[in-house]
């Protein structure tokens, strides 16, 4: 299934950038245009989605579960 596919279907798609070592959460909703990101052992925290590695992680990352997202 597509990025886009998902993100209609569930309302929250998570994503895996291995080189930047990040995983994102894209739900579609919400005040803005936001995203969360995570990076290894940290706490997420919001950007906005039409920034380079929140992008870039879009188009190119590893769709991954909830539970990936979490233990990371």
């Amino acid at each position: 299934m597509k990025q886009d596919d998902i993100l209609i279907k569930d309302g929250v798609l998570y994503i895996l950038d291995e080189f930047e070592g990040a995983v994102f959460k894209f739900t579609g909703r919400g005040k803005g245009n936001f995203c969360e990101v995570k990076f290894k052992g940290g706490k997420p925290y919001k950007v906005e989605c039409i920034t380079n590695i929140a992008m870039e992680a879009y188009l190119g990352g590893e769709i991954i579960t909830k539970e990936e997202y979490e233990k990371y």
